[in-house]
């Protein structure tokens, strides 16, 4: 039996001392220790009390052997005396690891007792842990000097312990090597954990009390390493027999346990994080001439979108791009081909037959991949996005491969899920920063609403309302912005009109249709109809004229020779290209209507973000032709900080000196504009408190109740309100237009603007008008001043 065991483990092994790395292991404490097979024997010699047959002739048999070399059962200091019994070395193997399938598949050395060193090892052991000349142990370089030192002293106290106080640690010391694997170059992680049943202790001294140590009664761990060493010091105590360091390919469970570090060490886990979670699967899979691609899919609306940024972590989508149709079309149709048959797929052979049945794999193809994983990740809400693995080699990527991916895909799906999430987190906070109106200083209600809906407090009613407010109303609009933009769209259409003509006319000539004639009849009509001004009604003409009569003829003629195809695309990249002439008229509108804004817009955010440090208060702007504004400030919106009326004189303080300085603003503007724009200036003052509530449709403010519909009545219809008795609008450019209909109102705002003419902000002088009656409002009167 001896001779079948022999060779099967012989052939494998190797009696050759290995010792640490001397700088590595200088931190660790001196112990008392000697290499002896004694214990092993003993070992040998219960278990043959138990065992019968064969095996216990096995035992018998071992026993013998060693026996006949009894220096081997004392301490040894020679290690020359291991080396000339190397096949008793080889035999001791046998008789430890069972020769079943195949001794690759055992990674292990003996070693002095808790030493980092061995004596006899298997040869994958040696690939594993030598150096290059094997002849020193490497020690595992990601574990600090501090870890190396409390994993070896808690393992030989967990062997004191237990043997003089029947206490057993709940730690479990074990190292874990990143090694790089020599064949693939991919890093692989192996756990090397010490078999300590072939050593004995012995104790030199007296015990200390388990009391006066660090060892803690209730959890079994050491809680203080340098307090243990003192009170229970390790030269105490003599160890004889030898250890079995082992080592576990724990590559799988180690890569799964990366990614779930990522996880935590990234809590909003966006695209930043893709490179480090594709070299996890990497390892993961183990194969070398690979390529991983991670892509999360996006929604809008419950609508998929193609990002780039997650796109570009595909293999198959890394070159799609939002502003190409064709990458539009691919991804649409990749989505959907993944949502007929969501299950993942592996391709072990991509060649043109596979291109022919599945079109969408040929970007593949042409890159160099020849076999494919195909994952689709999901949860119950559908596709959340896309693990994809690419090699150059046919036949690589099988379903064994595909297999080895299944411990990391639900930690893959989580990080897609909560990709998905920052992603919607990211939408939301623009929408609320740039499109909406819930703000800061109102924030907190919405939350308190929330809470009560989602405990079935407030049943149906989520209303957010807010009491007693104080509103102030401002607006900047560009006086005869309706005008000028009529006229920039005349000049433009008459443009587009003088190229109708042409183009009908060159088709003329070359095709004899009486219908072009007719067309072109019609046209000069409408081109002398506006030479000189064009009402809305012409522009509703003349876009029923061109959609309607002329780009259909045009459309069927351009599917003609391609003389026709000539003049026709010639007409339609004209149109087609919104930054040419037949646009240049409304470009430079819209561009002066723009900068005005802007300028608006930057100065009231500045100014606001400056008057929010003196007392909460809920500010919207809003654009239009020009700018309006509404701010509520009181009690109720800001229930912690004691409201006072100084606060609303304050603001309204403030609102009037911004309106002098955005008076000023836009008319610097001025010489710049390729439109000559002016801005007129409007307070609205109300002197009574209001209730306002959030309108979830329009997802803004409005006010509350019949009687403070008058104030919202009041802003719509003074727009373009004009002084009692004259045909003057109350609203010029240079100047400001303050309403009031409460006297007490005016003499507060006087003395603002006295003060205000005192520091040159508005220029000496001021206006008292009356206003003419506007529908259900009466008795509005105005202050109207003149910036500087």
């Amino acid at each position: 039996m001896l001779q079948e065991i022999y060779p099967a483990i012989g052939a494998g092994m190797t009696v050759k001392m290995l010792e640490a790395e001397p700088d590595r292991i200088s931190s660790l404490p001196r112990i008392d220790n000697h290499i002896s097979f004694q214990p092993f024997v003993n070992f040998i010699q219960n278990k043959q009390v138990k065992a019968s047959g064969i095996r216990a002739e096995y035992y018998q048999r071992l026993i013998e052997r060693f026996n006949a070399v009894p220096a081997l059962l004392k301490p040894i200091d020679d290690p020359d005396l291991i080396s000339s019994n190397a096949d008793l070395m080889e035999l001791l193997a046998a008789g430890i690891f069972p020769v079943i399938g195949e001794e690759e598949q055992y990674i292990f050395g003996f070693s002095a007792p808790f030493q980092f060193s061995s004596f006899c090892y298997s040869e994958n052991f040696s690939n594993l842990f030598a150096d290059e000349r094997k002849q020193l142990l490497q020690m595992p370089m990601n574990v600090p000097a501090a870890a190396l030192k409390s994993a070896f002293c808690t393992s030989i106290y967990e062997h004191i312990l237990e043997k003089f106080y029947q206490i057993e640690l709940a730690d479990k010391p074990a190292l874990i090597y990143p090694l790089t694997d020599k064949e693939t170059g991919l890093k692989r992680f192996y756990r090397l954990r010490y078999d300590r049943r072939f050593i004995e202790v012995y104790l030199k001294g007296e015990l200390p009390p388990i009391r006066n140590c660090a060892v803690c009664l209730n959890t079994f761990r050491i809680l203080d390493l340098e307090k243990q060493l003192e009170t229970m010091p390790l030269d105490l105590f003599r160890l004889e027999g030898f250890g079995v360091w082992m080592a576990d390919d724990v590559t799988v469970r180690q890569s799964v346990e990366t990614i779930r570090r990522i996880l935590l060490r990234h809590g909003d886990c966006d695209t930043g994080i893709m490179h480090d979670l594709k070299q996890a699967v990497h390892a993961l899979v183990g194969f070398q001439d690979l390529e991983v691609g991670i892509m999360p899919f996006m929604k809008i609306n419950d609508q998929f979108i193609l990002d780039e940024t997650c796109a570009g972590h595909s293999l198959i989508g890394r070159h799609w791009k939002n502003s190409d149709p064709e990458s539009l079309n691919a991804f649409h149709s990749f989505i959907g081909f993944i949502s007929e048959d969501h299950e993942p797929t592996s391709v072990s052979v991509i060649d043109e037959g596979i291109i022919e049945a599945i079109p969408i794999f040929k970007r593949l193809y042409n890159e160099g991949i020849r076999s494919y994983i195909l994952y689709p990740i999901q949860n119950n809400d559908g596709l959340l996005g896309l693990l994809e693995i690419g090699s150059t080699i046919p036949h690589l990527l099988t379903h064994e491969a595909l297999m080895r991916l299944e411990p990391a895909m639900p930690l893959l799906s989580l990080a897609l899920l909560k990709n998905r999430e920052s992603f919607n987190t990211r939408i939301e906070k623009l929408i609320k920063d740039k499109f909406t109106a819930l703000q800061p200083s109102v924030e907190w209600k919405f939350a308190n609403v929330a809470w009560k809906f989602m405990n079935q407090e407030a049943g149906d009613d989520c209303n957010v309302v807010f009491e007693d407010v104080y509103p102030l109303y401002g607006a900047i609009d560009i006086r005869d912005s309706s005008v000028q933009r009529n006229q920039a769209i005349q000049k433009d259409l008459k443009r587009q009109l003088s190229l109708v003509d042409q183009t009908l006319e060159l088709l003329q000539s070359r095709l004899s249709l009486t219908l072009l004639e007719g067309l072109q009849f019609k046209n000069q009509q409408i081109r002398s109809s506006i030479e000189e001004s064009m009402l809305a009604e012409d522009e509703v003409v003349i876009n029923d004229f061109l959609n309607n009569e002329l780009e259909p003829v045009l459309r069927h003629l351009n599917m003609g020779d391609a003389q026709i195809r000539e003049v026709t695309n010639r007409y339609y990249e004209a149109v087609g290209n919104y930054n040419g002439y037949l646009y240049h008229h409304r470009r430079e509108y819209e561009q002066s209507i723009t900068v005005i804004n802007d300028t608006v817009m930057d100065l009231l955010t500045i100014g606001e973000a400056e008057i929010q440090q003196t007392y909460p208060h809920y500010f919207e702007k809003y654009r239009t032709d020009g700018v309006e504004y509404n701010i509520y400030i009181g009690q109720s919106i800001a229930p912690a900080a004691p409201f006072d009326m100084l606060y609303l004189k304050n603001i309204r303080l403030w609102q009037l000196r911004s309106m002098a300085e955005i008076t000023r603003a836009t008319a610097k503007l001025l010489p710049s504009l390729k439109v000559p724009l002016e801005t007129t200036q409007l307070i609205l003052v109300h002197n009574q408190s209001i209730a306002i509530s959030f309108r979830r449709d329009e997802r803004r403010f409005d006010v509350e109740g019949s009687y403070n519909i008058r104030y919202e009545v009041m802003k719509k219809r003074l727009d373009k309100v004009r002084i009692r008795e004259t045909a003057e609008r109350l609203t010029q450019p240079g100047k400001i237009a303050i309403v009031y209909s409460n006297p007490k109102d005016a003499q507060e705002y006087i003395e603002y603007i006295s003060f205000l003419q005192n520091k040159g902000v508005i220029r000496p002088g001021m206006e008292n008008l009356e206003l003419e009656e506007l529908q259900g409002v009466r008795g509005l009167k105005a202050l109207r001043v003149e910036v500087g």
